[in-house]
């Protein structure tokens, strides 16, 4: 039973293998020059050009067939999967400016089955047009993009108030193509299918995670371009990928370099993805055909970085002290059904991270004998003998708790006597109180009699000290700043305010949304604190210089998704990325 579980556990993850692995091989190659389109002002990069002729070659030969083995393969669909910021939207627009329409096409009809089937031919109306559906936050983005780097004529609609009369219709048969948005959609078709428009292609940008409502009309259509950076939900939906089990397979299959490179990618061990609109797209996906790798379209990692150049990402991990108190560091503890066994290389760590002074012999002893002298003024003969008995203990330097020499020696106010650094510690959290005397034990009431070298004082600020002295260092730079919680954005937004930056906050009220990239974009505010990353999925933000990860991510793909939303087509100066780490050291 065991064996018969391992086989097909197996056979499943060498299908995903396979599947991914057609993908790959059938990565686009160098062509001959493409004719740009007058229509398109900007220069394409090498890869854009190599996508642009790779699309009009792929659709000719979807519509037309072609072999697989001993299988003839058609299709109406094609999935754009290049990463972010590589500049798949002018792509897509170079592709539409040269693109001329096949005015028939020949579709399955339903009522086939495998032993008899027929083709239902569909010739194309002169009154049609392209369908480009976008996130509404990236409306405006595809906008911009349109105007800076074509003279398309095309029509936009944001809203369902644009949506009256007929000369709506005259304008949309004769652009280029209609833009609208998800939520717009449905008014979009409703009205297209009263005034008899058809769509010769759709376009649907960020597909893995644009949302459709499963009520929606049903698309309509002579070819359906998916565009994503995300594609692999797209060929198994809701996947979950462990790298490691794929990897160990390879010897029956010929890995293409790139996916290798992927599956060793050691820094996302485990893929997850999700289909947002996955009620929506099942119709069109061919979620359990053997061959459906071969719909994606992609370039080589190694043309890509030929042809942006981009500078490279410099990352590094800031440790700061974390905000601890006793009572929390016995809950660490507690909630993990472990003893408070603390090692003695910890204790630098600990201490900072609770706030305990540590202070050489020479300036704790005219310190304490101050504090005494201040409580205790006119008994002078006691204060004389506490004198010789703090140093005497000191000398000493053995611990009351285990009777050895001491490591990390720390004192206790009450009683004076000295203590192992790990041995105080934990007594303090098992008993709050003094191990000699039995007086209540507070951080106040301890201080480590040991300099601490420079390398274990890196400690010393913590996450919000660390972000104000990069906001300080940087005067010119722009930061975004990932935090799971949205009150990291009120702890620091009083002394930001301070140092005169203006800082916002993402927020899924998509006209504060939009206002507030604008912004950005525009300089006028220079730190963007964002919680949910699926709300600046696809948005251009080149202009950032540091991106701050106050706490890690609970999905690796949202890491590469603030990093692309930065790292884009036409950078010319260094990202910083940045992990602030304070996780206790125990």
């Amino acid at each position: 039973m065991d064996t018969t579980h391992k086989s097909m556990g197996e056979e499943f993850q060498y299908d995903k293998l396979v599947t991914l692995n057609h993908v790959y091989q059938s990565t686009l190659i160098q062509s001959h020059p493409h004719h740009v389109s007058p229509f398109i002002k900007t220069p394409l990069y090498p890869h854009q050009a190599i996508m642009v002729q790779g699309m009009h070659q792929y659709k000719e030969k979807m519509l037309g067939g072609f072999l697989v083995g001993n299988q003839a393969i058609n299709g109406k669909i094609g999935i754009i999967g290049d990463s972010n910021g590589t500049g798949k939207t002018l792509s897509m627009l170079s592709y539409l400016a040269s693109y001329r329409p096949i005015r028939m096409s020949t579709e399955l009809t339903s009522h086939s089955s495998t032993y008899f089937f027929s083709h239902e031919i569909r010739s194309l109306s002169t009154q049609s047009t392209n369908l480009i559906i976008v996130p509404h936050s990236l409306f405006g983005q595809w906008q911009n993009e349109i105007q800076k780097h074509t003279t398309l004529s095309y029509t936009a609609i944001e809203t369902r108030r644009m949506i009256k009369g007929t000369d709506l219709a005259e304008k949309m048969k004769h652009t280029n193509f209609v833009l609208t948005t998800n939520k717009c959609y449905r008014h979009v078709q409703e009205y297209a299918t009263q005034q008899q428009i058809e769509w010769d292609q759709v376009i649907i940008d960020e597909a893995s995670s644009i949302y459709l409502n499963s009520s929606d009309p049903p698309l309509q259509f002579q070819f359906l371009w998916l565009m994503t950076h995300n594609w692999i939900p797209l060929l198994f939906k809701n996947p979950l990928i462990m790298k490691s089990n794929l990897y160990f397979l390879r010897d029956r299959v010929q890995l293409h370099p790139d996916l290798a490179e992927w599956l060793l990618d050691q820094s996302t061990p485990q893929y997850e993805g999700t289909l947002t609109s996955s009620s929506f797209l099942k119709a069109y996906l061919p979620f359990l055909h053997p061959y459906r790798g071969y719909i994606v379209l992609r370039n080589s990692n190694e043309i890509i970085q030929t042809s942006l150049q981009l500078p490279s990402i410099q990352m590094d991990t800031l440790l700061c002290r974390p905000n601890i108190t006793l009572n929390s560091l016995m809950s660490f503890y507690l909630v993990r059904n472990r003893d408070p066994h603390i090692r003695s290389h910890h204790i630098p760590h600990l201490f900072q991270a609770l706030g305990i002074e540590f202070k050489s012999i020479v300036q704790y002893v005219p310190s304490e004998m101050k504090r005494l002298t201040d409580m205790t003024s006119e008994y002078t003969v006691l204060l004389k003998n506490k004198y010789s008995m703090i140093h005497r203990k000191i000398d000493e330097n053995e611990c009351v708790i285990c009777l050895e020499a001491c490591e990390y020696p720390t004192i206790l106010n009450c009683c004076h006597n000295v203590y192992c650094g790990k041995c105080v510690l934990r007594n303090t959290l098992l008993t709050y109180k003094c191990p000699t005397c039995r007086s209540p034990v507070s951080i106040n009431n301890l201080c480590c009699l040991t300099q601490l070298s420079p390398e274990e004082r890196i400690l010393t600020r913590n996450k919000v000290e660390v972000c104000l002295d990069l906001f300080k260092e940087n005067k010119d730079g722009q930061f975004i700043i990932y935090s799971s919680f949205d009150n990291i954005y009120y702890q620091l937004f009083d002394e930001i305010d301070k140092l005169g930056i203006k800082a916002e906050r993402i927020e899924s009220n998509l006209f504060s949304l939009l206002k507030t990239i604008k912004n950005y974009q525009q300089g006028k505010t220079r730190i963007l604190f964002v919680s949910n990353v699926d709300l600046i999925r696809g948005i251009s933000l080149p202009t950032t210089s540091h991106l701050i990860f106050y706490h890690e991510l609970p999905v690796s793909e949202w890491k590469q998704v603030l990093i692309h939303s930065s790292q884009r087509l036409g950078r010319v100066t260094p990202l910083t990325v940045l992990h602030l780490n304070s996780e206790i050291q125990v």
